[in-house]
């Protein structure tokens, strides 16, 4: 992802593009597109929304005017290079001065225009899937970006949906490692029977249908970073083999006798908390504090309400087909600002997806805006929780709905009393659910409920 495509620059057609300079972007990681600036905002519209890296030319007395009236067209996400002539410092300055991202001289060489790569695709991939608008989004950015640069454990802890593997592709990308591989896991989808074949690798005749030695996702990962999604979900014997690897960092494929090393950085993920000790599923201690040398929590969407509706429109642009320009209307925006997301990113993609396809105009109402749960009716803004897990059910899209009198209220009370009673006489939140008879998304669906309505949370009987 980080280095596979070269970057296509938007050159400014009032400067000159011979070979020699044609080489050395080539070199640098950049492919060239002469265009007229009058037309580029065209031209990008034309194409695919997004952030795109434009090399101007140098204009003394106008340069300031000029590159504000770029900002004003093209949007902050342009990462903007200025060329100006090797001794032209007053240029140059006027530029730095006036937010260019970069500026080279006439006559870079290869190495130059590498570097300026390299500081633009970290400019692209920030904006690449996940929008970072929210100062709550900032500071996350920020410190992914200060921790990727290590060589620390990280575990990225947030409810399901919220952007945790994108996240964890950050770090890879912000990190020494970034030129090896980024080898994701989901490890509540490995089979029981293949999880250690995949994980260390395995031999030949080590089981039956094993006709060659394959390589485990450790090994694959190797000189990069192996990210394992859903990390909790692991069983307790192959928890203590993923120790071992990563104490001794070396592996033991299934079926041989000899160990090898490995180089890997791991990065995990978790929706729940690991060390709460459920029954059902425990984690082990020790496992824990190998894979969360630093934790990260990922907050919510919620949480970050400024991302909402940038995403929104990311996603707009994202779906749409058509040749339109779609927007959401003042009460439709409104409605998105109110609700919980308790699905997060992922119920917002599918939300912006829905409104498309129901939407004959360019104008999103608020009625085409269907939601996974019903939208909260509270006058008060709901609370932010940025440790809880996933709160959304897994229930097929309706419509919201408005109260129209007393009896939602009542029954909404009742219910929550039933909720608090069953939590306070079962061992587990995952028993109150299976004796409810809902999944666990929707008890912390309905625990976020409480909250926005001001109840305090049942605890568990202790005795």
């Amino acid at each position: 992802m980080y280095e596979s495509q070269p970057i296509e620059l938007y050159w400014d057609n009032s400067a000159d593009l011979d070979a020699q300079t044609v080489a050395a972007l080539n070199s640098g990681g950049f492919r060239a597109r002469p265009i007229a600036l009058s037309q580029l905002a065209n031209q990008l519209i034309e194409n695919e929304a997004g952030p795109r890296v434009v090399c101007v030319q140098g204009r003394v007395g106008t340069l300031e005017s000029h590159l504000r009236a770029l900002r004003d067209v093209l949007g902050p996400r342009v990462y903007l290079i200025l060329r100006v002539d090797k001794s032209d410092l007053n240029t140059a300055i006027a530029g730095v001065k006036s937010g260019v991202d970069d500026v080279v001289t006439a006559d870079a060489d290869c190495g130059v225009w590498q570097s300026v790569a390299a500081s633009a695709r970290l400019r692209l991939l920030k904006y690449e899937s996940y929008v970072f608008v929210d100062e709550t989004s900032q500071q996350l950015l920020a410190l992914v970006e200060r921790v990727g640069a290590s060589e620390v454990t990280v575990l990225l802890q947030g409810a399901t949906g919220s952007g945790k593997e994108v996240l964890a592709r950050l770090a890879h990308d912000f990190s020494p490692r970034r030129d090896g591989p980024f080898i994701p896991v989901n490890c509540a989808a490995l089979p029981e029977n293949l999880a250690e074949s995949l994980l260390f690798g395995h031999m030949r005749g080590a089981f039956t249908g094993a006709t060659r030695n394959t390589d485990g996702f450790f090994t694959q990962a190797h000189g990069g970073t192996l990210f394992l999604d859903e990390v909790g979900e692991l069983s307790p014997q192959l928890q203590a083999k993923l120790l071992r690897a990563i104490q001794e960092k070396e592996v033991l494929p299934v079926g041989s006798s000899e160990s090898h090393k490995v180089d890997v950085r791991i990065v995990s993920a978790t929706n729940r908390d690991l060390r709460s000790g459920a029954l059902d599923n425990p984690f082990r201690e020790d496992l824990y504090f190998r894979i969360s040398t630093f934790r990260i929590n990922v907050p919510s969407l919620i949480a970050r309400l400024d991302d909402v509706l940038p995403l929104a429109n990311f996603f707009i642009l994202k779906h749409s087909r058509e040749n339109r320009s779609l927007q959401f209307s003042p009460e439709a925006v409104a409605k998105l600002l109110a609700y919980t997301w308790p699905g997060n990113v992922r119920e917002l993609e599918n939300v912006v997806q829905r409104a498309i396809v129901l939407t004959t105009g360019e104008v999103i109402q608020p009625q085409y805006l269907i939601f996974d749960e019903p939208a909260p009716t509270a006058q008060t803004p709901p609370v932010a929780d940025m440790t809880a897990g996933p709160l959304a059910a897994q229930s097929a899209p309706a419509a919201s709905f408005e109260k129209t009198d007393g009896l939602q209220d009542a029954m909404e009370a009742n219910e929550f009393r039933i909720i608090a009673e069953t939590i306070r006489t079962s061992p587990t939140r995952q028993a109150a659910a299976a004796a409810l008879g809902i999944s666990e998304r929707t008890l912390r669906y309905k625990l976020a409920r409480m909250r926005q309505r001001g109840m305090a949370l049942p605890r568990r009987r202790t005795a």
